[in-house]
């Protein structure tokens, strides 16, 4: 990338490569103490003008918040 190019950007976040339990492969980084960003692949695209991934932003939740938290709710985030 050009040095001029570089230095106009502004750094967000790192993001880390994660799999799901299904076996999908996501981005999460974190954005502050409260939030995360999650970028997940599109599973939904049907036409090529659609988006390849889909970025969302989740509460940052504490160990203790994630063990805390119903089976039945973390089955339905399979993304976790």
């Amino acid at each position: 990338m050009a040095q001029d190019q570089e230095s106009s950007l502004i750094r967000l976040t790192g993001l880390w490569k994660n799999e799901s339990k299904t076996g999908a492969t996501y981005l999460v980084g974190k954005l502050s103490p409260s939030s995360k960003i999650l970028i997940l692949p599109n599973t939904h695209k049907q036409q090529a003008s659609e988006p390849d991934y889909i970025a969302f932003l989740a509460p940052q939740l504490e160990k203790k918040d994630k063990e805390a938290a119903p089976a039945s709710q973390a089955a339905n985030k399979s993304w976790l």
